[in-house]
């Protein structure tokens, strides 16, 4: 899907908008069952549950790429910008682009760090963004650098699914997450007309995580318990695990066998 030429642009005022106060690093870790209660455990005995983030509910998240999967190979070498639609629901949906509010999201990537601002906003205008008639306020550097990727043909081609445990401090200076029923699918974006306004259905499904996703988000200095709670996680595991989207992009271009590597070519 390529933007629009013919239909005019529309600046829509977001009506929620988040930023990161600065960079903040990100660390993830595959772990058992067992091993994310005692992580989430630990966790809720030093932070309050996040605000924004109601326990176990569904959160679905549509990545965007170009046709020469240019965010992909960017990200793979350990810089990328990132650009997606995330929705939540109390039940799992099985379409995405659904009514209602949307995030649109940006996210900086760069080695073990991020930076990520977001806008909600309706269904409605995250459509139009999409197809390139609608921008966000030009004040913002990533939401134009988003921009600039729809216009290099950036459209939606994957999907993840999962349920999300969040904590966060009262400063969000550090925020602990874990992603349970990890869900991949393929998106048939292109077989839509760029005017479509009903939801998509989701595509193929092409992997579920067995285990569970945890995630250390933070900037500045790490309080104690969770110096030792990340020790832990390393210890756990035997590497570090790739972004959602890196493991969904390898699993939607038949990059990865299952084992968390690349097929080497």
């Amino acid at each position: 899907m390529r933007p629009s030429s013919v239909k005019p642009k529309v600046t829509t005022p977001a009506p929620a908008h988040e930023t990161d106060a600065e960079r903040r690093h990100e660390h993830r870790f595959q772990v058992s069952e067992s091993i994310a209660r005692l992580v989430m455990r630990t966790t809720a005995n030093n932070l309050p549950l996040s605000r924004d983030d109601r326990p176990y509910q569904w959160s679905t998240t549509t990545y965007c790429d170009t046709v020469a999967w240019s965010i992909f190979r960017a990200a793979e070498k350990g810089s990328a910008m990132q650009l997606r639609i995330r929705e939540y629901h109390r039940t799992r949906p099985r379409e995405v682009l659904n009514p209602g509010t949307a995030w649109i999201e940006f996210k900086d990537d760069e080695q073990d760090t991020s930076l990520k601002e977001r806008f909600g906003v309706s269904m409605e205008v995250a459509r139009a963004f999409l197809r390139g008639d609608a921008t966000l306020p030009e004040d913002h550097g990533l939401a134009e650098r988003a921009s600039l990727l729809l216009r290099d043909g950036a459209r939606p081609v994957a999907v993840t699914q999962y349920n999300r445990l969040a904590y966060n401090s009262l400063d969000s200076s550090l925020r602990i997450t874990a992603d349970h029923n990890l869900m991949y699918f393929a998106l048939p974006w292109e077989t839509r007309n760029d005017g479509d306004t009903e939801p998509s259905p989701l595509g193929s499904l092409l992997a579920m995580e067995p285990d569970v996703i945890v995630e250390m988000k933070w900037y500045g200095e790490l309080p104690h318990w969770a110096v030792d709670l990340h020790a832990y996680l390393r210890e756990s595991t035997r590497e570090e695990r790739p972004s959602k989207f890196i493991v969904a992009m390898r699993w939607l271009l038949g990059e990865t066998d299952g084992t968390k590597k690349s097929k080497k070519k």
